[in-house]
């Protein structure tokens, strides 16, 4: 009754209004980020699942495979190829006119977006804040600042990709400066969190500093982008070939119920592969849209604007931030 009471003044009915709005906005941030993040992870356990499933199909077909994390497998090198030869390696070396693959069970997209998707909810956080200070300059963000530096704590548990070594090809001067942006983010988070309640020097601090933002963010579009290019379908493709050289060696014996189950697993591999660099590029896209609008942010806390161009500002980066968190929950729908 007393918060009612306080609202009631023109004053007062203007203040509760902009928290109504700044709550509001806030909660659907939250909510973006969320299921951007639960929609990920749906995404990462249905491609384990399928790979799992081929690769179970895989070594069922032919008594030279074995049920192993790794399966070596043997493709002919020309259409003259010894024919009948077993699908896996037995032994050190493939048979002659074959030669060997790797399929990993274990990698999956997971390994490489989980701790990007992770950055990039930490970094919605951190332009919610920037985005609320802009439309109120007094405001207490202390809420969206230590959650920010909360979750960059959490990304320790992605050591590889802390330690630049996650993806494949990343050579060691591009290792060592995704390692050092990234423990720079961690400490110009903590370094926020410190002064939380004082959105004055928070807002110092985001124009001091906040290119460490920016030094984070950098490269990891272009690293996604050439990762999805190549490994993430690599294993998809071979499963589904792998698959196809056994439908085709065993379709006499098979019933037709057991073929059309043992096509289906091929159709589901190559449209995983295919779908891969898309997926993939939407991250990519979603990271470059969240770089693109915190440092839009901290250049409009720098700039010297009107109230209205402030709101503006506002409006339109967290409107990118929306979308990149989109682009990031669009991995769950089909494409």
């Amino acid at each position: 009754m007393r918060r009612l009471a306080a609202c009631l003044s023109l004053a007062a009915l203007t203040g509760c209004a902009a928290n109504a709005v700044r709550l509001e906005t806030a909660r659907t941030a939250q909510a973006s980020s969320r299921a951007a993040v639960e929609a990920a992870a749906t995404y990462f356990n249905a491609v384990e699942q399928r790979r799992r499933e081929a690769a179970a199909a895989l070594v069922a077909s032919d008594p030279s495979c074995l049920p192993a994390t790794t399966l070596r497998i043997q493709v002919p090198l020309a259409a003259g190829a010894t024919a009948g030869a077993p699908l896996c390696v037995e032994g050190t070396e493939p048979v002659p006119g074959y030669t060997a693959y790797d399929i990993d069970i274990g990698p999956s997209p997971r390994a490489a977006l989980e701790p990007r998707i992770a950055l990039l909810a930490a970094v919605a956080d951190y332009a919610d804040a920037l985005a609320t200070i802009l439309d109120q300059p007094a405001a207490d963000v202390s809420a969206e600042v230590t959650a920010f530096a909360d979750q960059l704590d959490r990304l320790a548990r992605f050591s590889n990709f802390v330690a630049g070594t996650d993806l494949p090809g990343i050579n060691a001067a591009v290792a060592s400066e995704q390692g050092s942006s990234l423990l720079a983010l961690i400490a110009f988070a903590d370094e926020l969190a410190r002064e939380a309640h004082q959105t004055r020097d928070v807002r110092a601090l985001v124009v001091a500093q906040g290119d460490a933002v920016d030094r984070a963010l950098a490269s990891l579009g272009d690293q996604v982008t050439l990762w999805g290019q190549g490994a993430t379908g690599n294993a998809d493709d071979l499963y589904g070939n792998a698959l196809f050289r056994t439908y085709l060696r065993h379709r006499a014996s098979l019933t037709p119920e057991q073929r059309e189950a043992l096509a289906n697993r091929i159709f589901v591999a190559r449209e995983t592969a295919r779908e891969g660099p898309a997926r993939a590029a939407a991250i990519a896209d979603a990271i470059d849209l969240a770089a693109t609008a915190q440092a839009d942010l901290r250049m409009a806390l720098a700039g010297r604007l009107t109230a209205d161009q402030r709101r503006a500002a506002a409006r339109l980066n967290i409107d990118r931030i929306t979308r990149a968190l989109g682009l990031v929950a669009s991995l769950g729908n089909p494409l």
